[in-house]
């Protein structure tokens, strides 16, 4: 019978749940995906396409890919979705916990990252603005993205890759350190300055994952919170509620 390795803070170096060499590629993937959606002429093209919904079409499409990728793997040592997510919702009150930990992890994030971007002198929405909906349309793709992106980037790098890179050095502040190093460069196409954010917002959420032992708060606030910002900055340019740059 295989057994998963645990998320708690008193485990201490869990088996590995996919082989070393998977990790490495995957790792070689989304560098490399990163460092080719950050070359000026593609970062060009994204800002003069005049509908945004094939950039959208294009991402889901990876993000899927990604998830496949790491699923198997994972199929290589007989790991389940289920395990890597961490239990289920057994009673409604389960669900209720994970939302108020999902509440209380959003305002933590609202707070820290205000501060980071004032720190590293960034507009984030200005860096992600070739990716902000500007119609209907878009914006009903972007949410789809969005909620896709919570559950796939939360499955592969607070899931799959902290669960690796704690089993290859065994201690958690540097699983927790390394997956998010590599979630922050895989946003490289917004510039250095958001990367440095984002990769303090990866630790976070490897953080919640290490004390909650379950991914379903951390998707839950990522999905949410990049739908509800393309939600927000489409209302925002639709009525002209406010100047953003």
């Amino acid at each position: 019978m295989t057994t998963s390795p645990s998320l708690s803070p008193q485990s201490t170096r869990p088996a590995a749940i996919a082989p070393w060499w998977h990790t490495v590629l995957l790792l070689v993937i989304v560098l490399g995906i990163a460092a080719l959606q950050g070359n000026p002429r593609v970062v060009s093209n994204a800002e003069h396409m005049s509908s945004r919904i094939p950039i959208y079409i294009s991402t889901l499409v990876y993000e899927l890919f990604l998830f496949g990728f790491v699923w198997l793997g994972l199929r290589a040592r007989r790991v389940g979705i289920r395990e890597i997510i961490g239990g289920r919702w057994s009673r409604f009150s389960d669900f209720l916990i994970d939302v108020a930990t999902m509440i209380l992890f959003w305002m933590t994030v609202i707070a820290v990252l205000l501060n980071v971007q004032i720190f590293v002198r960034y507009n984030g929405v200005k860096a992600a603005g070739p990716l902000l909906p500007q119609a209907a349309r878009e914006l009903i793709f972007f949410v789809v993205l969005s909620l896709a992106a919570g559950f796939c980037e939360e499955f592969i790098f607070r899931g799959y890759l902290q669960r690796q890179f704690l089993a290859f050095a065994g201690k958690h502040w540097i699983a927790i350190a390394a997956q998010a190093f590599v979630f922050g460069a895989g946003h490289y196409y917004q510039g250095w300055r958001p990367v440095i954010a984002i990769t303090i917002y990866g630790a976070l959420f490897g953080i919640l994952a290490w004390l909650r032992k379950s991914l379903r708060p951390g998707m839950m606030q990522h999905g949410l919170q990049d739908a509800a910002a393309g939600i927000a900055i489409f209302i925002v340019n639709k009525y002209h509620l406010v100047k953003l740059g």
